[in-house]
């Protein structure tokens, strides 16, 4: 039969069995530019990562900042732990709550089983209600959470996961912390593919302290040509049609074969 084989590599390094099947596939797409060097040039394109269409979008920053209750004057972080949430992610923003919220209000997605110990955990870390009105805590968001968080934030701290290229969408500065013993090393790798591409700023989790926290936001959002820069480097990182194009291929190549 012959059937033909189509690839998509969602890795800035590809696997040993994208690499072998590479050889054969009629078509190869790549998430990350870099990850076309390893793969047949006659038939690799890259394409991008498919983006979930009700998140794609961002909300206009005025409706998100009234849906989720934020004031206008104060930049905006959103931290994104995963929905079962990043426990070195968490513990590490709430030990720098008590500075962060000195200048910024923070919208977290803790993880719906860590909710109710970040609530607790906040009455002791901020002082005053005035304080914790400034930092969010959300145990799970939904679709339209997500896109009013996006047309709010002014910076975003996530893992490396497939995320990275909803960020990159939405144009939204990033810190970047991947997972260490990740499945071959690739939230590494992927986060780095994405700092080299002027996105975001790497931490890594043995550096990734409340002291080198702070140091690495305000040296973001203290800087308007810094945050310019990172905002345009996402937005050309990003390949929004992603979806459409591989489904466009894979309807090309079923065609041809057909005939």
């Amino acid at each position: 039969m012959r059937i033909p084989l189509i690839i998509h590599e969602s890795d800035s390094v590809p696997g040993r069995v994208n690499l072998f099947a590479g050889r054969f596939a009629r078509r190869v797409a790549v998430s990350f530019a870099e990850a076309a060097q390893f793969f047949p040039k006659d038939k690799t394109a890259w394409m991008g990562h498919p983006i979930r269409q009700d998140v794609i979008y961002p909300a206009v920053r005025s409706e998100a900042q009234e849906y989720l209750k934020l004031d206008e004057k104060l930049p905006i972080i959103w931290v994104l732990g995963g929905s079962q949430g990043a426990q070195i992610i968490n513990d590490v923003v709430i030990d720098t709550l008590p500075e962060l919220v000195k200048n910024y209000q923070i919208i977290h997605q803790v993880g719906p089983k860590n909710l109710k110990d970040t609530q607790t955990r906040i009455l002791g870390v901020l002082s005053d209600e005035s304080s914790r009105g400034r930092f969010k805590p959300f145990g799970f968001m939904n679709g339209l959470d997500l896109k009013m968080a996006a047309g709010a934030a002014d910076l975003i701290i996530s893992r490396a996961g497939s995320t990275i290229f909803e960020i990159a969408a939405w144009g939204v500065p990033s810190i970047i912390v991947p997972i260490t013993e990740s499945n071959g090393d690739h939230q590494r790798k992927n986060a780095f593919a994405y700092a080299r591409a002027g996105a975001c700023t790497v931490i890594e989790e043995s550096n990734f302290k409340p002291n080198i926290l702070l140091f690495e936001i305000q040296k973001i959002l203290n800087n308007p040509a810094k945050m310019a820069d990172m905002k345009s480097s996402a937005k050309a990182f990003a390949k929004s049609d992603a979806a459409e194009k591989i489904a466009e291929e894979i309807i090309d190549i079923a065609l041809e074969h057909e005939d």
